[in-house]
Protein backbone atom coordinates (compact mmCIF):
# COMPACT_ATOMS: atom_id res chain seq x y z
CA UNK A 1 0.00 0.00 0.00
CA UNK A 2 1.66 3.12 -0.79
CA UNK A 3 0.94 5.85 1.63
CA UNK A 4 1.59 9.25 1.94
CA UNK A 5 2.85 10.55 5.54
CA UNK A 6 1.28 13.97 5.93
CA UNK A 7 3.24 16.88 7.80
CA UNK A 8 4.71 19.70 7.56
CA UNK A 9 7.75 18.92 10.11
CA UNK A 10 10.59 17.47 8.62
CA UNK A 11 12.08 16.61 12.25
CA UNK A 12 8.54 14.31 12.66
CA UNK A 13 9.43 12.59 9.30
CA UNK A 14 13.25 11.98 10.32
CA UNK A 15 11.60 10.83 13.80
CA UNK A 16 9.56 8.17 12.11
CA UNK A 17 11.65 7.23 9.09
CA UNK A 18 14.17 6.36 11.75
CA UNK A 19 12.06 4.55 14.08
CA UNK A 20 10.55 2.41 11.57
CA UNK A 21 13.62 2.45 9.41
CA UNK A 22 11.43 3.43 6.20
CA UNK A 23 11.44 5.86 3.80
CA UNK A 24 7.93 7.35 3.67
CA UNK A 25 7.05 9.91 1.79
CA UNK A 26 5.71 12.63 3.20
CA UNK A 27 4.00 15.94 2.07
CA UNK A 28 3.28 19.30 3.73
CA UNK A 29 -0.20 20.11 3.80
CA UNK A 30 -2.41 23.35 5.66
CA UNK A 31 -4.94 21.04 7.16
CA UNK A 32 -7.56 22.09 9.46
CA UNK A 33 -7.13 21.76 13.29
CA UNK A 34 -10.15 21.30 14.79
CA UNK A 35 -10.54 22.53 18.13
CA UNK A 36 -10.74 19.62 20.39
CA UNK A 37 -9.29 18.31 24.12
CA UNK A 38 -9.49 14.52 22.60
CA UNK A 39 -6.54 13.69 20.71
CA UNK A 40 -7.54 10.87 18.64
CA UNK A 41 -10.58 13.15 17.24
CA UNK A 42 -7.88 15.59 15.96
CA UNK A 43 -5.74 12.96 14.16
CA UNK A 44 -8.99 11.48 12.27
CA UNK A 45 -10.49 14.86 11.48
CA UNK A 46 -6.83 15.98 10.00
CA UNK A 47 -6.47 12.07 8.09
CA UNK A 48 -10.17 12.72 6.81
CA UNK A 49 -8.90 16.27 5.15
CA UNK A 50 -5.34 15.07 4.36
CA UNK A 51 -7.14 12.07 1.78
CA UNK A 52 -9.97 14.59 1.03
CA UNK A 53 -7.02 16.52 -0.56
CA UNK A 54 -4.80 13.39 -2.08
CA UNK A 55 -7.01 10.74 -2.64
CA UNK A 56 -4.59 8.19 -1.92
CA UNK A 57 -4.26 6.66 1.56
CA UNK A 58 -2.36 8.83 3.91
CA UNK A 59 -1.31 8.86 7.83
CA UNK A 60 -1.35 11.71 9.56
CA UNK A 61 0.38 11.94 13.30
CA UNK A 62 -0.64 14.50 16.21
CA UNK A 63 0.67 14.83 19.70
CA UNK A 64 -0.56 16.68 23.05
CA UNK A 65 1.17 17.22 26.29
CA UNK A 66 -0.82 17.33 29.63
CA UNK A 67 0.27 18.99 32.84
CA UNK A 68 -1.68 17.00 35.24
CA UNK A 69 -1.88 19.82 37.80
CA UNK A 70 -3.56 21.98 34.54
CA UNK A 71 -6.13 19.55 34.10
CA UNK A 72 -6.38 18.76 30.33
CA UNK A 73 -4.15 21.34 29.00
CA UNK A 74 -2.45 22.24 27.39
CA UNK A 75 -3.50 18.78 25.75
CA UNK A 76 -3.60 19.23 21.60
CA UNK A 77 -2.87 22.73 21.86
CA UNK A 78 0.45 22.34 23.12
CA UNK A 79 2.06 24.00 19.50
CA UNK A 80 -0.35 26.81 19.85
CA UNK A 81 1.03 27.46 24.11
CA UNK A 82 4.44 26.81 23.08
CA UNK A 83 4.08 29.84 20.02
CA UNK A 84 2.61 32.36 22.45
CA UNK A 85 4.83 31.26 25.58
CA UNK A 86 7.91 29.28 24.68
CA UNK A 87 9.29 26.69 26.38
CA UNK A 88 10.11 28.94 29.66
CA UNK A 89 6.53 30.27 29.61
CA UNK A 90 5.57 27.11 29.49
CA UNK A 91 7.36 25.63 32.40
CA UNK A 92 6.24 29.15 34.38
CA UNK A 93 2.55 27.68 34.31
CA UNK A 94 4.15 25.43 36.98
CA UNK A 95 5.77 27.76 38.73
CA UNK A 96 4.31 27.13 42.71
CA UNK A 97 2.40 23.75 42.17
CA UNK A 98 3.77 20.70 43.42
CA UNK A 99 2.92 18.58 40.67
CA UNK A 100 4.84 18.81 37.96
CA UNK A 101 3.54 15.81 36.49
CA UNK A 102 3.03 15.29 33.14
CA UNK A 103 1.54 12.83 30.13
CA UNK A 104 2.65 13.01 25.99
CA UNK A 105 0.21 11.26 23.79
CA UNK A 106 0.87 10.52 20.27
CA UNK A 107 -2.06 9.73 18.10
CA UNK A 108 -0.75 8.11 14.61
CA UNK A 109 -4.08 8.21 12.16
CA UNK A 110 -3.91 5.62 8.88
CA UNK A 111 -7.07 6.36 6.84
CA UNK A 112 -7.81 5.19 2.99
CA UNK A 113 -11.18 6.71 2.82
CA UNK A 114 -13.27 4.15 3.69
CA UNK A 115 -11.20 2.82 7.00
CA UNK A 116 -9.73 4.69 9.71
CA UNK A 117 -6.97 3.30 12.10
CA UNK A 118 -5.56 4.67 14.80
CA UNK A 119 -2.70 3.81 16.94
CA UNK A 120 -1.44 5.79 20.03
CA UNK A 121 0.76 5.70 22.74
CA UNK A 122 2.06 7.62 25.90
CA UNK A 123 4.96 8.40 28.39
CA UNK A 124 4.46 9.54 31.56
CA UNK A 125 7.15 12.03 33.00
CA UNK A 126 7.30 15.64 34.37
CA UNK A 127 7.83 19.16 33.17
CA UNK A 128 11.49 20.67 34.38
CA UNK A 129 11.86 24.15 35.75
CA UNK A 130 13.48 25.59 32.85
CA UNK A 131 14.31 24.34 29.39
CA UNK A 132 17.42 22.31 29.06
CA UNK A 133 19.62 22.63 25.72
CA UNK A 134 20.31 19.63 23.32
CA UNK A 135 18.94 18.03 19.95
CA UNK A 136 15.09 16.98 19.21
CA UNK A 137 12.72 19.07 18.68
CA UNK A 138 9.37 20.80 19.96
CA UNK A 139 8.87 20.42 23.58
CA UNK A 140 11.71 17.73 24.16
CA UNK A 141 13.05 20.47 25.92
CA UNK A 142 11.60 20.47 28.91
CA UNK A 143 10.13 16.74 29.03
CA UNK A 144 11.68 14.44 31.54
CA UNK A 145 10.31 11.18 31.08
CA UNK A 146 9.94 8.67 33.85
CA UNK A 147 12.97 6.95 35.55
CA UNK A 148 15.45 9.13 33.94
CA UNK A 149 16.79 12.68 35.36
CA UNK A 150 16.87 14.83 31.96
CA UNK A 151 14.74 16.02 28.83
CA UNK A 152 14.70 13.95 26.42
CA UNK A 153 16.50 16.77 24.45
CA UNK A 154 19.95 15.51 26.19
CA UNK A 155 19.18 12.26 25.66
CA UNK A 156 20.37 10.06 22.79
CA UNK A 157 17.94 9.39 19.94
CA UNK A 158 18.30 5.58 20.77
CA UNK A 159 16.93 6.11 24.24
CA UNK A 160 14.59 8.22 23.27
CA UNK A 161 13.32 5.92 20.72
CA UNK A 162 13.39 3.31 22.71
CA UNK A 163 10.59 4.72 24.89
CA UNK A 164 8.65 7.72 23.82
CA UNK A 165 5.04 8.42 23.03
CA UNK A 166 6.00 8.11 19.58
CA UNK A 167 7.89 5.43 19.22
CA UNK A 168 5.28 3.32 21.00
CA UNK A 169 2.73 4.52 18.65
CA UNK A 170 4.95 3.78 15.70
CA UNK A 171 5.67 0.68 16.80
CA UNK A 172 1.73 -0.24 16.61
CA UNK A 173 1.35 1.17 13.40
CA UNK A 174 4.60 -0.89 11.98
CA UNK A 175 2.78 -4.19 13.54
CA UNK A 176 -0.49 -3.22 11.70
CA UNK A 177 1.67 -2.87 8.35
CA UNK A 178 2.69 -6.34 8.52
CA UNK A 179 -0.85 -7.83 8.52
CA UNK A 180 -1.77 -5.66 5.44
Amino acid sequence: MDITFVTGNKKKVSELNRILDTDFAHTALDLPEIQSLDLEEVVQAKAKAAYAKLGTPVVVEDTSLTFNALGKLPGTFIKFFAQELDYDGLCQLLEGKEDRSAVVRACIALYDGTDMHVFAGECNGTIAYTPHEGEGFGFDCIFIPEGYGKTWSEMDNDVKDSMSHRARALQKFAAYLETV
